[in-house]
């Protein structure tokens, strides 16, 4: 599927901002199953200082230092994505679970050393307890990885509501669990944690997922604005497989990925430090449009 994608976030300040220093996690990276055939990143002010690293995961990130005073920051991006996701193998095919946690822990030499450190905790998926019960009603002995992560996913859809204000990026996990709504960030970190708690690994991935598909069908949860979902490492073979418990789908044609991390955190959209400004407003606009 080709893309079409157009993001724009844009702030407005009580006051004038004398400099800023932002970081962007908004260039979507490359990797099989997905090609960027073009992209920009646009800026009012412009900055005097704009430069592009890698950061740790391999994710592209944009920093830009503004000098001249401002009441207003907007960042567009444009880019041509063709995307594709390999199909997984049938999730019954996919080695035992416990088999996988056993690979990843490796007696402290783990087998898949990149994937091994997203078994672990991190900043905005610390291990809840009541999370780890509500995923071993999938993860039951002898049960193959990808079957059980589906069913998790496929729960996550039923269970919670998707209810954007629900919550905020400061909302902790536990929280989230007990109050059932959220959007697609909190849906993802639930589903972290429940596969994190028995051993596994699971990462964070931002991106966007289509907003329209045809003009007779409804546009997914998480459309027009930035998305999340989850990859799971299911092994050597199957390697990661993104699920979307949002949507209750495995990620193929109609998710764009940007970035992944261990949660939120790594992966944050735009970040930044103001001097000045005061209180603030922002608003956010994705399309992101099928064009074959």
């Amino acid at each position: 599927m080709q893309y079409l994608l157009a993001h724009r976030t844009s702030y407005s300040y009580a006051s004038s901002v004398d400099s800023a220093h932002h970081i962007a996690h908004l260039r979507a990276r490359e990797f099989p199953g997905q090609k960027v055939s073009s992209i920009s990143i646009e800026t009012d002010p412009i900055p005097a200082v704009s430069t592009q690293h890698l950061d740790h995961f391999g994710n592209h990130i944009d920093i830009y230092r503004i000098d001249k005073p401002h009441t207003r920051f907007d960042i567009e991006v444009r880019a041509a994505i063709d995307v594709c996701f390999p199909d997984p193998p049938p999730a019954a095919s996919t080695p035992r679970w416990e088999e996988i946690r056993a690979a990843l822990s490796g007696d402290g030499f783990p087998v898949p050393v990149e994937a091994s450190e997203f078994v672990y905790d991190s900043p905005l998926v610390p291990a809840v307890e009541v999370l780890r019960d509500y995923g071993a009603k999938s993860f039951t002995a002898g049960r193959p990885i990808l079957e059980a992560a589906r069913e998790l996913t496929s729960r996550i859809k039923a269970d919670f509501a998707y209810q954007p204000g629900a919550t905020d990026i400061s909302t902790p996990l536990a929280e989230v669990f007990a109050g059932k709504s959220g959007v697609c960030q909190d849906f993802a970190h639930v589903e972290i944690a429940a596969l994190r708690a028995h051993g596994l690994a699971a990462g964070y991935v931002s991106g966007y997922i289509r907003t329209v598909h045809s003009r007779a069908e409804l546009a997914l949860r998480g459309a027009d604005a930035s998305h999340a979902w989850v990859a799971v490492w299911c092994g050597e073979a199957a390697g990661w497989v993104h699920l979307d418990p949002t949507n209750d789908l495995v990620a193929r044609e109609d998710h764009v990925a940007v970035a992944w991390g261990r949660d939120f955190a790594d992966v944050s959209p735009l970040r930044g430090v103001i001097l000045g400004g005061d209180s603030h407003t922002y608003s956010v606009a994705v399309t992101l449009v099928p064009t074959g």
